[in-house]
């Protein structure tokens, strides 16, 4: 049996059925098996879409998903990918072709050992799981099993098997190798110690984080979690979806910048008790004085990383376990919680802070948001990074919904491809939502959603300047705007012109009632791009300026809603 017709019908058999990449000499053979297989086979137009692709599938199903390249730079271009999928706890298997071993002069000191040989494990070793490089036919039964282990199992992520051509061509006689998994079991005494901790409380938040699974079973599990003990719920921002926006438990997305300012509030100075079912609490969350962070609080950190507890705030409590088990041994105690008083408080100050915020001035594009996305239900929505970013994490109306972000690497040109792969591996209505300054990171995979007929609504909000660095130029550099606006150097395109050029349905609206009218009667079963034209000037708020607590946003609530939830 030849290597690379191996690989992928042991691909076939572990349940893959999409492959991503673009096809090179030293892939060849790969490429060649795969379009024999069952697997279907998406061309990309960069290899770096490829990757972003098989991210988003994989975020959108929890499910291991596949991408490849040819050597040197086609490998090279999947790089931010893997670091995406590295950060953000993402099974991909990624397999890189190789020059063949033939090639291999024996002299290290060379810089190059053949055209496009480019060392790829050293390359990629600290942003993947696992990483080999397959020197002979022989091994790649014992190296791909362990690949598929290692991504599929504890903290999840990606793994990297780069594969010499020659290797890929090679006939082997294989024999299926099975690995077991060794699941740790949990103790009584942790699950009686987090409910101890619960019941003797009298303001506990749950702070729901990426840790908590991503298939269907994990997240309708933290649900019955949350529906059984009525506790306030607070999410990170890769943690939004796990809860509906309407829920009355919902208090918001923690941010030390531009989080919710309930939820802010309430895990920053409120709680006595917050249970982190898989959220990381760095600075990103907490703010850069982690001391001040919830310094009424008792913490429970639920974390399947052993090296995430590491980052200790004070009086903590670690549970190094993955969450979705320690999920379900709670759920297997006869037991309940509820503090209405405490709920009610929280609901107060969710009110008060949200009244606040949609009278402010400079809230249009949150109100674009909530518009596009509260009409959606059971779909996905792939939102790039920019300021349009922070829209979503605030405004976006979770109903049924998956919001996918780049998380940890905060990746600009995510959204496009990783949209495509979710819609791809799952079918169901996905809307891309990108600023002009992200949308242009990978524009040309326009032509694979047109050839491909993907039914992608794509909004790109355009300001015409990276909004997110010119907002910190106006509060660091004197609005001195360098690469950042026209004047800086920076420009972006008439984006409905430049799908039309793709054969895209396109529109470009200035209003939220053009929006409404397109949306309402577009068709969402073919491509569509929707360019939406804001000001420059055009801000992201509520924001933490620097030097000030998280609780202190700009613009700064009025004093006479402060006195009124101050004793709260």
């Amino acid at each position: 049996m030849k290597v690379s017709d191996y690989i992928v019908d042991f691909l076939e058999k572990k349940g893959v059925k999409h492959a991503y990449g673009y096809q090179g000499t030293m892939i060849a053979h790969l490429v060649e098996s795969i379009g024999k297989s069952k697997i279907e086979n998406h061309c990309v137009y960069n290899e770096q879409a490829a990757a972003f692709a098989a991210v988003g599938a994989a975020k959108a199903t929890g499910k291991c998903a596949f991408a490849y390249a040819t050597s040197g730079p086609g490998a090279i271009n999947l790089v931010s990918g893997i670091a995406d999928a590295y950060y953000d706890s993402v099974p991909v298997l990624f397999i890189t072709g190789q020059v063949n071993t033939t090639e291999y002069t024996g002299i290290s000191q060379l810089r190059q050992q053949a055209f496009q040989e480019t060392k790829v494990v050293s390359i990629v070793k600290d942003i993947c799981k696992y990483t080999s490089f397959v020197q002979t036919p022989e091994s790649i039964v014992e190296e791909i099993n362990k690949a598929w282990e290692i991504a599929n199992t504890g903290r999840k992520g990606p793994v990297v098997l780069d594969i010499p051509m020659n290797v890929q061509r090679a006939d082997i006689d294989v024999a299926q190798v099975q690995q077991e998994t060794i699941q740790e079991e949990i103790s009584q005494d942790t699950i009686d110690i987090i409910l101890n901790e619960l019941n003797a409380s009298k303001r506990p938040v749950f702070v729901l984080g990426n840790g908590v699974g991503k298939d269907c079973t994990s997240r309708n599990r933290v649900k019955e979690l949350i529906k059984r003990y009525r506790v306030p719920v607070i999410t990170t921002l890769l943690g939004k979806d796990l809860i509906d926006t309407d829920d009355e438990l919902n208090m918001g997305a923690l941010g030390a910048a531009y989080g919710h300012r309930c939820a802010n509030l309430i895990a920053y100075e409120k709680a006595d008790l917050i249970i982190s079912f898989g959220a990381s609490l760095c600075r990103r969350q907490t703010g850069g004085n982690t001391k001040e962070f919830a310094k009424n609080a008792k913490i429970i950190r639920i974390d399947i990383d052993s090296n995430e507890l590491l980052r200790t705030l004070h009086d903590e409590i670690h549970v190094p376990y993955d969450v979705n088990s320690i999920i379900e041994e709670i759920l297997s105690v006869d037991g309940s919680y509820e503090c209405k008083e405490w709920l009610e408080k929280c609901k107060y100050i969710k009110k008060k802070y949200e009244e606040f915020d949609n009278g402010c001035e400079g809230r249009e594009p949150n109100k674009i948001i909530d518009e596009i996305t509260s009409r959606l239900e059971n779909n996905i929505v792939v939102s790039d990074v920019g300021q349009h970013m922070m829209w979503v994490m605030q405004s976006a109306h979770v109903k049924n919904t998956r919001l996918l972000f780049s998380g940890g690497h905060g990746a600009m040109g995510f959204a496009l491809p990783a949209a495509i792969g979710a819609q791809i591996e799952t079918g169901k209505p996905t809307m891309c939502i990108a600023g002009d300054g992200a949308f242009q990171m990978n524009i040309q995979e326009l032509q694979w959603v047109f050839r491909e007929k993907i039914p992608l609504c794509m909004v790109v909000f355009n300001n015409s300047s990276l909004g997110l660095i010119r907002q910190q130029q106006d509060d660091f550099f004197n609005s001195y705007y360098v690469g950042s606006t026209s004047e800086g150097g920076y420009l972006s395109p008439d984006f409905k012109k430049v799908a039309e050029a793709y054969n895209i349905t396109s529109f470009k609206v200035e209003s939220i009632s053009e929006l409404k009218s397109i949306v309402s009667n577009a068709n969402m079963d073919e491509p569509l791009l929707i360019e939406y034209v804001l000001e420059p000037t055009t801000v992201a708020i509520p924001k933490t300026y620097f030097g000030e607590t998280m609780v202190n946003q700009r613009p700064y609530v009025d004093n006479e809603i402060l006195e009124d939830i101050k004793d709260i």
